[in-house]
């Protein structure tokens, strides 16, 4: 009988949930500069020390099949960056992941990653060989809206981001729990029978 529960859990179909985020991939907006306080770039308000700007970057850019922001902008100087806020319910788990390249040796960028304020990245490198993206993923229950950002922390001349999402963590559908439920309860029919 464990081996009957365990295919039902191994089966059951989960909930799926889409990206909250808004513009996460970047193929929204103009390319070029936008200035700290910029709503421009869809679904994005930038964020930093004034004077700082993020960089809308097409495809191609330093090999990159996508386009990408970079947060250290054309001042290639730390403080630019990005902030979303986000409808979450509070005591749900959510899963964020984003891609992040920083040019390795040569470039040397960082980009710090903070939810509601509070650092879950710090300094993350994207120095994967051959021009690639280095992917992150992180969880954490909401306790209401949650504000994701991202900024630029080195005074490298690349820290770019793409492919942010933030997605609900998987909860089994009703009509799984009513399955699984009567799987246990057979369970312990047998059990008690035998």
């Amino acid at each position: 009988m464990k081996k009957i529960l365990i295919a039902l859990l191994a089966v059951a179909p989960f909930a799926a949930h889409a990206n909250l985020i808004t513009n996460g991939g970047f193929e929204a907006g103009a390319l070029g500069n936008y200035a700290v306080g910029s709503t421009l770039l869809p679904g994005w308000t930038v964020v930093g020390t004034p004077g700082q700007n993020v960089t809308l970057q097409g495809n191609g850019y330093l090999g990159q099949s996508t386009r990408q922001l970079d947060l250290s902008g054309t001042s290639d100087s730390r403080g630019g960056g990005i902030e979303q806020t986000i409808a979450t319910l509070a005591g749900r788990t959510y899963n964020v992941s984003f891609d992040v390249y920083t040019g390795g040796l040569r470039y040397n960028g960082g980009v710090d990653f903070r939810i509601n304020g509070a650092l879950y990245g710090l300094n993350l490198k994207g120095d994967e060989p051959g021009n690639t993206t280095k992917t992150y993923a992180f969880s954490f229950v909401a306790t209401s809206t949650t504000t994701v950002r991202f900024q630029d922390v080195t005074n490298g001349l690349v820290s770019h981001l793409d492919n942010v999402s933030v997605t609900a963590a998987p909860v089994p559908e009703p009509a799984t729990m009513a399955i699984l439920g009567m799987g246990a309860l057979a369970l312990i029919r047998r059990r008690k029978n035998a």
